[in-house]
């Protein structure tokens, strides 16, 4: 599935109507400094800034589908951007891709991996 694709499965799935694409949102890198480039004055600065532009989306969202959201988000999140840990649900599901791809490869992973399971919903079950 390509990321437009996405977007719009992600759109139809919230409700979300895209209203104008037509104008431009400056992004900006991080801002990188560098000290102590010039031995005849250590007191300049560099700053270098690099700037581009990409598509603003203007859309139309509900109230109960932008918290619906947000609630999503700090759900699964539990707030760690703040922590600077924000990708650590993507390395959630490589780490489930990995497994996945190990399972179909060896047939012993797989057969391991079925016992594990229904292990633990006979333990769910209380059957243990």
């Amino acid at each position: 599935m390509t990321r437009e694709d996405s977007l719009k499965k992600f759109c139809y799935d919230h409700n979300i109507k895209v209203l104008d694409t037509n104008k431009r949102a400056h992004t900006y890198t991080k801002l990188n400094v560098s000290y102590f480039q010039y031995p005849n004055d250590l007191n300049i600065v560099d700053r270098h800034i690099v700037q581009d532009t990409e598509p603003l989306y203007t859309i139309e969202i509900s109230l109960s589908e932008l918290e619906k959201i947000a609630e999503f988000e700090s759900q699964v999140f539990n707030h760690m951007r703040a922590k600077g840990h924000y990708d650590m649900f993507s390395m959630m599901m490589e780490q489930k891709e990995r497994e996945k791809y190990l399972r179909t490869k060896y047939p012993a992973v797989q057969k391991a991996y079925e016992n594990y399971s229904l292990m633990l919903k006979m333990a769910e079950g209380g059957e243990l």
